[in-house]
């Protein structure tokens, strides 16, 4: 997962006007190809829907939560407990 990533993504949108603008706009994929992300997470962060970088943000926060969650339980169930 590229947690780092995605975090390094918002930060400069933070701060670089014109990065924030091309990623909430129709140059997004330029944006995203800059970072270290997965296929998966490309594909994903490419779809989400984003009136401002705090909409984008919060979409992009629960990718990793939702990530870290399957993450950490491989299995759908838990065949020993």
């Amino acid at each position: 997962m590229s947690a780092a990533a995605i975090d390094e993504l918002v930060g400069w949108a933070l701060i670089d006007e014109r990065i924030r603008q091309d990623l909430l706009g129709s140059r997004r994929a330029e944006v995203l190809a800059r970072y270290d992300l997965t296929e998966e997470e490309r594909m994903w962060l490419l779809q989400v829907r984003a009136k401002d970088l705090t909409d984008f943000a919060a979409a992009a926060a629960r990718w990793i939560e939702h990530r870290s969650e399957r993450d950490n339980h491989p299995y759908p169930y838990f065949p020993f407990a």
